[in-house]
């Protein structure tokens, strides 16, 4: 070949890949949670969604409280495209106008969820979707206690003394615990001194700051009963040798659940919210955390069904769900009462 044409030709290619656009990657950031409960979502939720999608999911992990921290001081420019909240968190953050509101169009799996799953503002626009539920009741050590408690009251028999682990009020089931004990007494979330009173009573071994914490705690031993939500419940009970007993009380159990919003609207994050309702990504959630799942019609394993936070026969017109909106009104007070009357007098 001559080195003209050579040439020609080299520069024709050149221009020729030059003139390729270069396929752009949709990205978004997710707001998700740490420890089981995030490493199982990105199984089965986010990793999925990728492979399928070619989408690039960044996980910003961490609470909830935080997350709304920073949807709030991002409020004119947020960094997140969806973000998992706990229900208690989500419901009170309603009102910062953090949410973007969901078009249904957009998520045409709304239509396999449960009703009790879309969660729309004032206006009556759709702003959340809940994917997961647990239940929150008391857990004991079956090796160490032969027979079961049927009333949250029981944890205040003198055999327990000691050997107890309860919510504080950095966890999330810290303040409706509060008020459900203060409410099974006569109280009110307003009028605490009965949940108080009989709260300081009880002789724990130690009051935990997460379900992980509540975790390490009965693991060692330290502890051999204690108030814990059925997914962190589960996951105690397939990592330690000793059985592991959960029962929800005659007097009800607390329940709450997790839910997805859409904060930056785009393609990408309905596709996102979407898949995360698929019944094959909360399948595999379930099976894998125990959660209740929003999806209807799930094909769960005897395992899975057996530790749903209602029961194998039950629904999610069995849970008991706190009112976040006025615990989130009288939070300082609860907050006080805490310090004051249940830890200030040990």
């Amino acid at each position: 070949m001559k080195p003209a044409i050579a040439c020609l030709l080299s520069g024709t290619i050149a221009v020729s890949l030059a003139a390729v656009p270069a396929v752009a990657q949709d990205s978004i950031v997710v707001a998700a949670f740490g420890g089981k409960h995030g490493q199982t979502l990105q199984k089965c939720v986010v990793q999925p969604f990728m492979d399928k999608t070619g989408t690039k999911v960044t996980v910003d992990q961490g609470v909830s409280s935080v997350t709304v921290a920073k949807l709030k001081q991002q409020k004119a420019s947020p960094s997140l495209d969806v973000v998992w909240l706990d229900g208690e968190v989500s419901q009170a953050a309603e009102s910062e106008g953090v949410f973007a509101e969901i078009d249904p169009a957009q998520v045409p799996n709304i239509a396999n969820i449960i009703p009790e799953a879309v969660y729309k503002n004032k206006d009556g626009k759709i702003t959340g979707l809940g994917d997961y539920y647990y239940s929150v009741g008391i857990v004991y050590n079956m090796d160490e206690i032969k027979q079961a408690p049927t009333s949250w009251f029981d944890l205040w028999k003198p055999e327990f003394a000691g050997d107890i682990t309860w919510p504080s009020m950095s966890d999330g089931s810290g303040a409706p615990a509060l008020v459900f004990l203060s409410e099974l007494l006569g109280g009110s979330v307003t009028n605490l001194k009965p949940g108080a009173d009989k709260l300081k009573t009880l002789e724990v071994a130690a009051f935990y700051d997460s379900g992980g914490n509540a975790s390490n705690i009965l693991s060692r031993k330290e502890a051999t009963i204690g108030v814990l939500d059925s997914g962190a419940v589960w996951s105690l009970a397939d990592a330690n040798p000793f059985k592991v007993g959960f029962v929800i009380p005659k007097e009800g159990g607390m329940a709450s659940g997790t839910r997805l919003h859409l904060i930056k609207p785009s393609k990408a994050a309905y596709d996102f919210i979407n898949f995360a309702l698929t019944p094959e990504a909360q399948t595999c959630f379930v099976e894998n955390y125990f959660y209740g799942p929003s999806v209807k019609g799930l094909k769960l394993s005897e395992k899975a069904t057996a530790r749903l936070p209602w029961g194998p026969n039950g629904s999610i017109k069995d849970l008991h769900f706190s009112d976040t909106v006025a615990i989130d009104a009288n939070r300082q007070q609860i907050m006080e009462t805490w310090n004051r009357d249940v830890l200030g007098r040990r």
